[in-house]
């Protein structure tokens, strides 16, 4: 459980205590001249010391929803309230946030500490307490020893850890970030990953956090947001967003490598419903706990969704229950140490499976697979609607409340 942590927000010598930092966005649209819409009509609502991520394709709307929130790009229609208050009309340095941006945005000519130090400066903070905030700040992030530094002496890694640090010293409700580990390495990125989590752990505050990395999403949050096209396709954790994808959009952006699709229809035969791709040659059976409630679409055209990871070489498919054998000749092979991605093609049909690194799978041969028909998603055709969901789904555009005013 969280420490129930009592933050403050200063300005202009006068604080007030803050123990909410919910965000809620209501109906948010964000349209450019010409009538170019990149946000339509986002609604969420992010509880108190929750770590949510914004993840999607670009020019999907996370960043200029982000953007939005921060008050550095004007909503043209909507609600949006921090820690209680209407902000629609407040100025950014007005609503308790920070934001972390992805080049950093450090002054090259300041050291550390004054980098860290210059927005507390701006704001008339007592030279003891700026020291001190910042110390605390450096002791945090580990960056101590780097405080009379100046950037261009810092790695990557370390200018990342002071915009941090600058965001840090101002106490804030609610951190932003948008895509702050775009400038890392890889190796970099997993050990920044751990420690933004601790972060989060350790100062118990609300974090946004955009990204267009999966992997980035699904271990950092909390909950997570998949937008597309300027709307919120889904808003779940990243264990429901893997096991129960509303619709194909998510379905494909979640996990990788992506899920394997396959058109078809829905076929009822004694009493069960069978899927069977155009060609006739693949038949899987729908789990039975599916069934019943797709006898409606029998006869109409779907999608099957199946992930890599649930399609299996003949010695581990062989304890699968109800598992589907295909016959596919193998084009492709990548080799990931402990696993192996294999690309398959089967009467035009192509499939990536990934096993075991010491299963034998060469280029050429032909491989018998074995669909996991458990793991199998159906998708209508028309709507991308996930027809096996088993999670109850609303529309993410469902809020609780909000605030009636500015504050």
């Amino acid at each position: 459980m969280k420490t129930n942590y009592c933050l403050f927000y200063w300005s202009h010598n006068h604080s007030r205590s803050l123990c909410v930092a919910e965000v809620i966005l209501k109906d948010v649209v964000k349209e450019y001249p010409g009538g170019v819409r990149a946000v339509k009509g986002a609604s969420l609502e992010i509880a108190d010391r929750e770590f949510v991520v914004l993840v999607g394709p670009s020019g999907c709307g996370k960043s200029t929803t982000l953007r939005m929130i921060a008050g550095l790009e004007e909503i043209t229609a909507g609600t949006i309230a921090i820690g209680g208050r209407v902000v629609n009309d407040v100025h950014p340095k007005d609503r308790d946030i920070a934001m972390v941006f992805q080049n950093y945005a450090l002054y090259p000519h300041m050291t550390v500490f004054d980098n860290m130090a210059f927005g507390l400066k701006l704001r008339n903070f007592p030279k003891n307490e700026i020291k001190a905030r910042v110390a605390e700040a450096a002791q945090i992030l580990g960056i101590q020893d780097l405080l009379e530094r100046k950037p261009k002496a810092l790695s990557g890694g370390q200018r990342q850890r002071v915009a941090v640090g600058r965001a840090i010293v101002r106490k804030p409700a609610c951190f932003l970030f948008d895509e702050p580990l775009s400038n890392l390495d890889a190796k970099l990125r997993v050990e920044t990953r751990v420690e933004l989590n601790k972060l989060h752990q350790r100062l118990a505050t609300t974090m946004i956090y955009v990204t267009h990395d999966q992997i980035e999403a699904m271990t950092l949050g909390d909950r997570i947001v998949i937008m597309d096209q300027g709307l919120i396709q889904q808003v779940a954790s990243p264990l429901n967003l893997y096991d129960e994808p509303w619709n194909l959009f998510v379905a494909g952006f979640i996990g990788m490598p992506a899920m394997n699709f396959l058109d078809g229809k829905l076929e009822a035969s004694s009493g069960a419903m069978i899927f069977m791709d155009g060609g006739g040659k693949i038949r899987v059976p729908v789990p039975a706990d599916s069934a019943k409630k797709l006898e409606s679409h029998a006869g109409k055209a779907v999608k099957l969704g199946i992930r890599p990871e649930h399609i299996h070489d003949p010695a581990s498919g062989k304890d699968v229950p109800g598992g589907v054998t295909v016959s596919a000749k193998v084009d492709v092979v990548e080799s990931l140490g402990d696993t192996k991605v294999v690309y398959f093609t089967h009467d035009g049909h192509r499939f990536i499976g990934k096993v075991d690194a010491h299963v034998p799978a060469e280029v050429g041969q032909n491989m018998d697979l074995v669909f996991d028909a458990r793991k199998v998603h159906l998708f209508d055709a028309a709507s991308g609607q996930n027809l096996t969901c088993r999670v109850t789904q609303h529309q993410p555009a469902d809020v609780k409340h909000l605030p009636a005013a500015v504050a």
